[in-house]
C-alpha cells in the first residue's frame, strides 16, 4: 500500500447507494424488486417495505415497448430517453430509464432519472395545492380574525386572576392566537403569490412550541417519543410557518391513532446527506440536509388517496376540510424544502426536508 492510497477513506457501500440521488432498484430475472434506495421510495411515494417483493410493473406503469423489452430474457441492457411512466395516481412522469445486468444470476439494476423539473418530481402539485389552500385561507381570514381577537382578550383577563400554572396556559393561548393571526396574514400574501420571509432559525424552538401546544390539547392516550440530533445547524426558514407545519402533522398523527392502547407518535430530526432540489430560481441545486419526521403507528392513509394526499380538499376525516396537508405542502415549498409521505411496515411517516442556513445567509 502506498502513502497516497493509505489516506483514502473507506466507505459504507450500502450507505452510498442509499444516499444516491437517482432512483435505483435491484430486480431479479422475473422483475421482482429486491432492493430500492431512498430516491426510489421518494419517486414512487412508497416505503421500501411496500415495494420489495412486488413485481416492478405492479409498482411502476411503463409503456408497452419498455415493458416487453425488460421482460425479454435476451435483453441484458436497456436505455430509454424520456420514457413515460406513472406511479400510483401521480400521473405521467418522463424519465431516462436505464437497466444494466448485475452479477451472473439474472439480476438487473434499474435506474429512473426524471427529466422534468425537480419541482414537479418532488411535489409537483405543491404549487397548485398551495395556491388553492392560500385562496381558501384568504376567504376565511376576516371570519377567523374576529373570534381570535375575542379569545386573546378573554385569555388576558383570565391571566390577571390565574395562579402560576394557569398563567402559563393563558400565555400559551395568547402566543398561539398571535401566531395564527400572523399566519393568516401570511396566507393572504400567499394567495397573491408573495414569498414568506425566511432566515436562520432554530429548529428546536419551533418543535418545542408545537409540542407544547399539542400537549395542552391533552392527547393523553398517545405516547410521545423524541429522537433528536443535537448537532443540527440553524435552518433557513420561517419560524411561524414551521410551527404550523409541525402542528398540522402532529395533530394528524394524534388523531389517526384514535385512542389505541399502543398509540405512539415519534418526532425525530436528522442530518441527511445527498438530497437536493432545483427550484428553478437560478440558484441551481440546493441541498436539503435537515430532516424532521413525524411518525405514528396508526392504521395509515388509505391507498386510494395516497397519491393525492397533499391536494386541497382530500381528507379521510368525517369533519375535515382537506386543507391541512395542502397548507403543509405550500409552507414547506415556500421555505425551499420538500415534504413526502411514506408507509413503512407499521409506521406512517411524514418527512420534511429543509435547507440549512448558510454562512452567507447568516451574514
Amino acid at each position: 500500500m502506498t502513502a497516497a492510497t493509505s489516506n483514502i477513506p473507506t466507505f459504507d457501500h450500502d450507505e452510498l447507494i442509499q444516499s444516491h440521488p437517482v432512483a435505483t432498484m435491484l430486480i431479479d430475472r422475473a422483475g421482482v424488486l429486491l432492493f430500492v434506495n431512498a430516491a426510489a421510495e421518494q419517486l414512487c411515494n412508497l416505503g421500501r417495505g411496500t415495494m420489495i417483493g412486488r413485481v416492478v410493473h405492479d409498482v411502476i406503469t411503463m409503456d408497452r415497448g419498455c415493458r416487453q423489452r425488460m421482460q425479454d430474457p435476451a435483453t441484458s441492457a436497456l436505455f430509454a430517453h424520456r420514457a413515460e411512466i406513472s406511479v400510483g395516481r401521480r400521473g405521467a412522469l418522463f424519465v431516462d430509464l436505464q437497466m444494466v445486468p448485475f452479477g451472473t444470476g439474472g439480476h438487473r439494476i434499474l435506474t429512473l432519472q426524471p427529466v422534468q423539473s425537480d419541482a414537479d418530481l418532488m411535489g409537483g402539485t405543491i404549487g397548485r395545492s398551495g395556491r388553492a389552500a392560500g385562496a381558501a385561507a384568504s376567504m376565511l381570514a376576516h371570519e377567523i380574525k374576529n373570534p381570535l381577537a375575542g379569545i386573546k382578550g378573554a385569555a388576558q383577563l383570565l391571566a390577571r386572576r390565574a395562579d402560576p400554572d394557569g398563567e402559563r396556559f393563558t400565555q400559551l393561548i395568547c402566543a398561539e392566537v398571535d401566531r395564527i393571526t400572523k399566519l393568516i396574514d401570511q396566507m393572504e400574501h400567499f394567495s397573491r403569490g408573495q414569498p414568506i420571509a425566511c432566515g436562520p432559525i432554530n429548529l428546536y424552538q419551533a418543535i418545542h412550541q408545537a409540542m407544547e401546544t399539542i400537549h395542552a390539547r391533552q392527547f393523553s392516550s398517545v405516547r410521545f417519543v423524541e429522537d433528536f440530533d443535537p448537532s443540527l445547524p440553524l435552518v433557513h426558514g420561517n419560524h411561524d410557518a414551521l410551527v404550523q407545519i409541525l402542528l398540522n402533522l402532529l395533530t394528524n398523527g394524534c388523531e389517526a391513532l384514535g385512542g389505541r392502547p399502543d398509540a405512539m407518535l415519534r418526532v425525530a430530526t436528522a442530518y441527511r446527506h445527498g438530497l437536493s432540489i432545483d427550484n428553478g430560481d437560478g440558484r441551481g441545486r440546493v441541498a436539503l440536509p435537515i430532516e424532521v419526521s413525524i411518525s405514528d403507528n396508526g392504521p395509515g392513509v388509505p391507498a386510494d388517496i395516497r397519491g393525492d394526499l397533499f391536494d386541497p380538499f382530500v381528507t379521510t376525516k368525517r369533519e375535515g376540510r382537506g386543507l391541512g396537508l395542502a397548507l403543509v405542502a405550500k409552507l414547506v415549498h415556500d421555505m425551499g424544502g420538500t415534504v413526502r409521505h411514506t408507509r413503512d411496515e407499521e409506521w406512517t411517516r411524514f418527512r420534511v426536508h429543509l435547507p440549512a442556513a448558510s454562512q452567507e445567509r447568516r451574514g
